[in-house]
């Protein structure tokens, strides 16, 4: 597991909006978002906002950009399920 500060560089890098003010985990979680959305090269994901960004990466992926819209969905093998259904 990366150090907070090995973290901080990351969003620096990656141009996380506001990742000062994430604790441990949020700065985790969002850390590989971006990534995420890097390698599967999606359009402006530094510009776009969190929920956003999750559903074109769903799309990169090849699932439905379904994150926040549905309530208890139920889709355990979904890489979001922890945030979107709030687990």
């Amino acid at each position: 597991m990366p150090t907070v500060k090995e973290l901080k560089q990351t969003a620096r890098k990656l141009k996380i909006p506001r990742y000062s003010k994430l604790n441990k985990a949020e700065l985790s979680r969002v850390v590989q978002l971006y990534e995420c959305a890097r390698k599967l090269k999606v359009k402006n994901y530094a510009k776009l906002p969190q929920d956003e960004l999750i559903r074109a990466v769903q799309v990169a992926e090849g699932n439905q950009p379904c994150y926040g819209q549905i309530h208890d969905c139920r889709q355990d093998d979904c890489a979001w399920i922890a945030p979107c259904q709030g687990r």
